[in-house]
């Protein structure tokens, strides 16, 4: 049998690699088996840094976990209804499973779960093979490789293969899943597993909304997620999800102009680019299919409202300054970037980005103050004379302390006639 501890020591940081000792000592202690599990090996057999470790053990019990948070100084985080538990080590998390079977009621059903005699039972419930490799933590065994659906072969083909036919039927997300991992790793999809992508995408109806946005939220927050994007709408995937969601040329390079700005949330960018094509009604359907939280739903309600606010037509003409502002003002930030992004090199465009760069930021030099030490009196009048002057300076009326203070002693003069 083969051995990688040499690659897990060349791999993991050596905090990582203590710890993976001490969940090999608790083992020896509690007289179960141990193994790394999943994305871990896979990102050490390809000599990518190692993130999160996932540890299965054969026979987990609560003793075993309450032993290897001991010896790690680590905390149980969390217990889940699977028998897994979270241990958090200053803000680490390392995650440890009792080796299980899993059964699909029907598909899209959330899985019956009962516990494997063995590694290799908890291996073949996985999503794809490449994910599907274990190594032993033991004394004596420590570093084997245990891989009995060929996933280092697949690694080395560099292919993301399903495990078997009625995965995607069980749990339509791993379509998802496959696409992040193909453009993530620079892998292609193997031939039988892109068929059954586009033949089994449909299933996705299955899938709670809920499930569904968690995943397609993980698709935007790849550092690649346009490309993901891309292979999902070519496999017909995004239509599955909502007919709505197409990638013509126009949209694809609004999306790479999104990834490639240097806005903070890009998930939120991302979103704001997809609904800018769609109707009302669209990104309504599109937000309850995803059961969004009232913030992805501010977003695209958003997209709706600023596209529609400084589009050409007869009544928008030249558009003030203040008019630009008073329009936009309120709608979220990534939603108006990303009509910007949509509207580039249009009228359209120009305004959004004037607001984005130059508008927001304008405020009146003169406070509340300052206005009743000019005599305006105390009351709304002093919120109608602020938001005066703001427009005031927007159109370029005023521009020093003094013409503000001339601009209020008008108004007052005008009030008094």
């Amino acid at each position: 049998m083969t051995n990688i501890a040499d690659i897990l020591e060349a791999q993991l940081d050596a905090v990582s690699l203590r710890q993976l000792r001490l969940v090999a000592d608790a083992a020896q202690v509690d007289g179960v088996q141990a193994y790394l599990v999943g994305g871990a090996v896979r990102d050490a057999l390809l000599g990518l840094p190692v993130g999160d470790m996932d540890i299965v053990v054969v026979g987990l019990t609560a003793e075993f976990a309450r032993i290897a948070a001991a010896a790690l100084d680590a905390r149980i985080a969390k217990h889940s209804q699977f028998n897994t538990f979270a241990l958090d080590i200053d803000g680490k998390r390392i995650d440890i499973a009792k080796a299980r079977r899993e059964t699909y009621a029907r598909p899209g059903a959330l899985p019956t779960v009962s516990p494997a005699d063995s590694i290799q039972d908890d291996l073949a419930r996985r999503d794809f093979s490449v994910n599907a490799m274990a190594v032993s933590l033991n004394a004596g065994s420590f570093g084997e490789l245990l891989d009995p659906l060929g996933g280092r072969g697949d690694l080395r083909r560099r292919l993301v293969r399903v495990m078997h036919d009625g995965s995607f039927r069980d749990d339509a997300t791993r379509i998802l899943r496959a696409a992040r991992y193909v453009v993530r790793l620079g892998f292609s999809l193997e031939v039988e597993t892109e068929r059954q992508m586009m033949h089994d995408a449909a299933y996705l109806d299955a899938i709670s909304g809920a499930r569904l946005r968690h995943e397609f939220v993980r698709v935007l927050q790849e550092g690649r997620a346009v490309s993901t994007l891309d292979m999902l709408h070519r496999l017909g995937v995004l239509q599955a999800i909502h007919p709505a969601l197409t990638l013509g040329d126009r949209v694809l390079a609004a999306l790479n102009r999104a990834a490639d700005s240097d806005y903070g949330d890009k998930p939120a960018l991302l979103l704001s680019v997809l609904a800018y094509g769609m109707t009302a009604d669209d990104r309504d359907a599109f937000a309850d299919r995803l059961r969004m939280t009232s913030n992805w739903r501010r977003i695209l309600d958003d997209t709706g409202l600023a596209k529609s606010r400084v589009q050409d037509g007869s009544s928008v003409g030249n558009m003030p300054r203040s008019e630009i502002y008073l329009r936009l003002r309120g709608l979220d930030e990534a939603a108006i970037l990303g009509c910007a992004l949509c509207a580039d090199g249009t009228s359209a465009g120009r305004r959004l980005m004037l607001y984005l760069d130059e508008l927001r930021c304008i405020k009146p030099i003169l406070n509340g103050e300052d206005l009743l030490a000019l005599g305006v009196p105390q009351g709304p009048r002093i919120g109608e004379l602020l938001d005066e002057l703001l427009e005031a300076r927007l159109d370029g009326q005023v521009e020093t302390r003094r013409d503000e203070m001339n601009f209020v002693r008008a108004r007052l003069s005008c009030i008094s006639c």
